[in-house]
């Protein structure tokens, strides 16, 4: 709802109702100011001052203010479930590390955006941050809306390599599916103790096959993949190729798929560019992609180039067009 319908409707509502609700009992107050907990959410200021405006004469100044206050408590907080799957390498887990989240929420017709701390993500007496498995934390803050960005804080010196996050709240219980695209490691030290931030991209969904070649050590499951996703006029980042508890790329023309969902639009995928990250080599026969709402596309890796970070056994970054 438009702001300035907003700042009407609560002006209207406080100036000819709420004057009558003052001069009637507690009960009937506090069902007139509970149909008002939604408008603290999206002009606050309004609700404030209205509300004040008339409080300055009323002999239930206390009651009023009271009920306001609870009112925007139950409007702006709600509980969050976020989802933390780390990567499948070396040191990516940390058994005490002690991490903290903040959420922040898509543009509003303003251009404004809106951020909440959600505290420390922590389970008493469990062991967090293992490396290849999904810890699941339970928080509460203030309602953002639609989320759009999880930023992850470290105070541990150790390092964790985070694949992806997956967050709801209970005011939007649609997941939102948000990829370390980058690859970028999480500690105090690294970055200069700067936040991870990840963020969705989009609402489409990606199926991504891949097949193995059928050559000697084609295979491998420490290649630490990544991939970009081109269209005509923009392009998208998965986050990695990894089935949490699964040996991806593990044998001579094995077939796995990958599913990266809330990436971008590419409106016709055109071509679709690997990343290697890991000195091992994979060499794959070929690659398909399948959005949700786009036609399917299969590439093919027709020389049988070779993946690795390791020069001398193939490229870090392959790039194949239709």
């Amino acid at each position: 709802m438009d702001g300035i319908l907003i700042s009407q409707l609560v002006k209207t509502l406080l100036l000819q109702q709420v004057h009558k609700t003052l001069s009637k009992t507690l009960g009937q107050t506090r069902s007139k100011f509970l149909t008002l907990r939604f408008v603290y959410k999206s002009s606050p200021s309004i609700y404030i001052e209205a509300i004040s405006q008339y409080c300055k004469t009323s002999k239930m100044l206390f009651v009023v203010l009271l009920w306001a206050r609870l009112c925007m408590t139950w409007a702006t907080h709600t509980s969050y479930h976020v989802d933390v799957l780390l990567y499948n390498k070396d040191h990516a887990g940390c058994d005490n590390c002690v991490i903290y989240a903040n959420v922040l929420s898509q543009r509003d017709k303003l251009g404004r955006t809106y951020s909440a701390s959600l505290g420390r993500l922590d389970k008493p007496q469990h062991n967090e941050f293992r490396k290849n498995e999904w810890d699941y934390f339970h928080v509460k803050g203030n309602d953002i809306g639609i989320i759009q960005c999880i930023e992850l804080i470290s105070k541990s010196k150790d390092a964790i390599l985070v694949q992806e996050v997956v967050v709801t709240s209970v005011s939007h219980p649609q997941p939102i599916h948000l990829y370390n695209t980058a690859g970028h490691w999480l500690s105090s030290q690294e970055n200069n103790g700067l936040p991870l931030k990840l963020c969705a991209q989009g609402v489409e969904v990606y199926f991504i096959s891949t097949k193995v070649a059928r050559k000697n050590d084609a295979a491998s499951d420490r290649i630490h993949l990544r991939a970009k996703i081109e269209g005509e006029e923009t392009s998208t980042e998965t986050g990695y190729f990894n089935n949490p508890r699964s040996y991806d790329f593990r044998s001579q023309n094995a077939e796995d798929t990958f599913v990266f969902r809330d990436l971008q639009s590419v409106h016709g995928v055109k071509c679709i560019t690997l990343k290697a990250g890991g000195s091992d080599k994979l060499i794959l026969e070929w690659i398909k992609v399948e959005p949700s709402t786009q036609p399917t596309v299969l590439f093919r890796n027709a020389g049988y180039t070779a993946l690795s970070s390791d020069r001398n056994k193939g490229t870090n970054s392959l790039k194949l067009c239709n």
